[in-house]
């Protein structure tokens, strides 16, 4: 396997084309990228015109890096309906990211099925069956979707808090203490985990 993103975006302009076709749209190819998610819980997103290329203005569709490996075509065609709504001026998500009634009917023309998502509203999409019939005729190469960004894995660092007991409290310190308990008289010495 090569290890170049390159071939993952190539293989999602063509299917991108490729659905173009299908539902005749008379749109431009926005820029197709692989970016990290960073923070951000989605697994992918389109932005309005984020490139500029000469005195020309591109907008982008994302897949996430970290999620390459969970069905980018999927989010690839969840972004594309965004995208097409803005370029007809149709308003679908807010800057919360909740998807409204417009999102779902164009995902639904898509043959994407739709579920409420909390807080985001109409945004889980999953592929309906008249979209999957459409990318059997297609045949997105799955393979080339086995590169994908690790996750970062968080490590917490030891604590350096220590507990102290004296026999009657135990309390926890992160410096050297020394110190008696005004109950017992003992002094609070380090207590084994």
């Amino acid at each position: 396997m090569d290890n170049s993103i390159i071939p993952i975006i190539k293989e999602l302009e063509r299917i991108y084309d490729a659905l173009t076709l299908k539902f005749d749209l008379k749109v431009k190819r926005p820029l197709i990228t692989v970016q990290t998610k960073g923070r951000e819980k989605a697994l992918g997103w389109y932005s309005d015109e984020r490139w500029e290329l000469g005195s020309e203005s591109v907008s982008e569709i994302n897949i996430c890096a970290e999620h390459l490996k969970d069905n980018p075509v999927e989010t690839l065609v969840h972004e594309m309906c965004h995208y097409i709504n803005a370029q007809e001026k149709i308003r679908d998500a807010n800057s919360q990211g909740y998807h409204n009634g417009n999102f779902k009917t164009r995902a639904e023309v898509f043959g994407l099925k739709v579920e409420k998502m909390g807080r985001h509203g109409w945004a889980r999409t999953t592929i309906g069956e008249s979209l999957q019939r459409m990318l059997d005729e297609i045949k997105p190469n799955e393979s080339t979707f086995k590169l994908y960004r690790k996750t970062s894995l968080k490590f917490t660092a030891p604590t350096k808090m220590k507990k102290f007991s004296c026999g009657c409290t135990t309390i926890r310190c992160a410096t050297e203490l020394e110190a008696k308990c005004l109950k017992c008289n003992n002094e609070f010495l380090i207590k084994e985990e």
